[in-house]
């Protein structure tokens, strides 16, 4: 996925994506690489020791959440989280002004 497009699912800045994904590949979580298609994009891929690592996490993840849901309630966390996807699909880019 380029850069570009990655940061646009994320509701993040480009630059600021690029900026973080410098340490994951620094790592070898990630690959970034110049595109085939479009030299002037940057493809960001998930390198086997970040799939390792994403699924060790998940785990992890799940817990947090179902602690969030069940201290914050989990009506409430599905309301929030409804919210938040509206927020989003109005296309809301406070980082392109």
């Amino acid at each position: 996925m380029t850069i570009t497009s990655l940061a646009e699912v994320s509701a993040m800045d480009r630059t600021t994506m690029a900026s973080n994904l410098k340490p994951l590949a620094r790592e070898g979580l990630v690959s970034v690489e110049t595109s085939a298609v479009d030299r002037r994009a940057r493809v960001a891929a998930i390198t086997s020791d970040g799939r390792d690592r994403m699924e060790a996490a998940l785990p992890l993840w799940r817990a947090v959440q179902a602690q969030f849901e069940e201290g914050f309630g989990a009506d409430e966390a599905t309301r929030l989280r409804t919210s938040l996807g509206a927020v989003l699909r109005t296309g809301f880019e406070p980082w392109a002004e």
